[in-house]
């Protein structure tokens, strides 16, 4: 499964992704848990992205490593996507941490992290 950011809102706190698609596709947002949405194409039944809301909060329950609840994805059948969801957000932790890493300073490590959820 291929998930990448399309953007994030800071005011809303949430974020959107594609997945296995290059683009948005109208779809309908199926509620799972966590505050995550899963879109699935109204025609085919394929999952082509999700948004999360709630983002900061979800990004603070992966950080910490607490469980997301996943009974509404299973029962939706999207138990699978959600365990990708989750794990590209890990994914995507490490590397911030890698790269805030080579930085140095503190005020740059915020400077770069502010850049990089404004291109997302």
């Amino acid at each position: 499964m291929k998930i990448r950011s399309l953007g994030f809102d800071p005011e809303a706190d949430e974020l959107d992704l594609l997945i296995d698609v290059d683009e948005p596709v109208p779809a309908e947002s199926i509620p799972v848990d966590a505050g995550v949405y899963i879109r699935r194409d109204r025609d085919s039944g394929r999952v082509v992205g999700a948004f999360i809301r709630g983002y900061s909060h979800f990004v603070k329950m992966v950080r910490e490593g607490r469980p997301i609840p996943s009974q509404r994805a299973a029962a939706a059948g999207l138990a699978d996507e959600l365990k990708a969801i989750v794990a590209w957000q890990r994914e995507v932790e490490k590397l911030s941490q890698d790269l805030v890493s080579h930085l140095g300073d503190l005020a740059r490590q915020r400077e770069f992290l502010e850049a990089l959820m404004k291109a997302a």
